[in-house]
């Protein structure tokens, strides 16, 4: 592996499965207090204030990464592995089922899915639709598809304040 990160071999090294950096304490900016998550450019618009109460935003990464980056975020340079960011499946039970990720019924459902499918990576990245809807509860192929797409619903952290990474939209949540 460390020979393919040197040489940037793409045959060695295909890259990396990672959580959302979204779902950190301190992706962006923010005021807690107030409930304010402030993009890099918001918080310099604001001259580094809270909108609400003045108080001084607290910087989260972003805003560094912002501040240290060459390039836009969306001009990738040549040589770069490729990543893939997940959702823990047992994540995405608990919010189809609509129980905790603990619970009896979504840790039931969670080995049920093991025992027909195989491991956790096989679901979440390779199980076709069919497999999913067959095995798995109502909703999760379309919330595998969704998640492999890239299409999840965000609130990134700021000030303390973890993220929320969901499939579902509330308003698509109070819907199904």
């Amino acid at each position: 592996m460390m020979q393919a990160l040197r040489t940037k071999d793409p045959a060695g090294f295909k890259g990396t499965i990672e959580f959302f950096p979204e779902e950190g304490k301190y992706h962006l900016d923010g005021h807690r207090p107030c409930s304010q998550c402030l993009t890099p450019e918001q918080t310099r618009a604001a001259e580094g204030r809270c909108p609400e109460c003045g108080t001084k935003v607290t910087v989260g990464v972003m805003h560094r990464v912002d501040e240290l980056a060459d390039r836009s975020e969306k001009k990738c340079p040549r040589g770069v592995f490729p990543f893939e960011s997940q959702i823990p499946l047992v994540e995405i039970l608990s919010e189809i089922i609509g129980f905790g990720p603990n619970s009896k019924k979504v840790q039931n459902t969670y080995m049920h899915l093991l025992q027909e499918l195989g491991s956790e990576f096989k679901i979440l990245r390779r199980c076709s639709p069919a497999e999913l809807s067959s095995a798995g509860p109502p909703l999760l192929a379309e919330a595998i598809t969704r998640l492999r797409a890239g299409k999840v619903a965000m609130q990134p952290g700021y000030d303390g304040v973890f993220g929320i990474i969901t499939v579902f939209t509330p308003a698509e949540r109070t819907t199904n």
